[in-house]
């Protein structure tokens, strides 16, 4: 069976290596706080999704498995939604830039089958907190 850690410890470790100025963390509560999404380029938050297993008759390996991992982006920004926008939206490449330089995650999947992208955004009187969530998807035989 898979040991999901061993997929969301080497995105972690492709983000380390090729982005600079993020607060990266894996597996710790939901970030919450607009002040640490203001911080450097922003917060990013990497989470086990889910797995899927199907039967799989060719091959050695019994089970075909479809493993999600959930990457959440956040941004702040003190001066206006136009300006979180644009901050979330260039973190969001540089994410994604990072992630295709290796679609096998570090060896950890057979290969990335895709992202989806969902947004979400909270604007309180003093600042726009934005976020971008993607669901990275991987296949692997186990």
């Amino acid at each position: 069976m898979i040991n999901f850690k061993n997929i969301t410890q080497a995105i972690e470790t492709i983000l380390n290596a090729q982005l600079s100025d993020y607060k990266i963390v894996r597996n710790e509560l939901r970030n919450v706080d607009p002040n640490q999404a203001t911080w450097g380029k922003g917060w990013i938050g990497i989470y086990r999704g889910k797995l899927d297993y199907e039967p799989h008759t060719t091959g050695a390996t019994p089970w075909l498995v479809s493993a999600d991992v959930i990457i959440e982006i956040q941004v702040a920004s003190m001066t206006s939604g136009d300006d979180a926008e644009d901050k979330l939206q260039d973190a969001e490449q540089e994410v994604l830039n990072a992630l295709v330089t290796d679609l096998t995650l570090g060896g950890t999947v057979l290969m990335t089958n895709g992202f989806s992208i969902e947004y979400d955004y909270n604007e309180d009187e003093q600042v726009y907190y934005h976020a971008a969530v993607i669901t990275v998807r991987g296949e692997l035989r186990a």
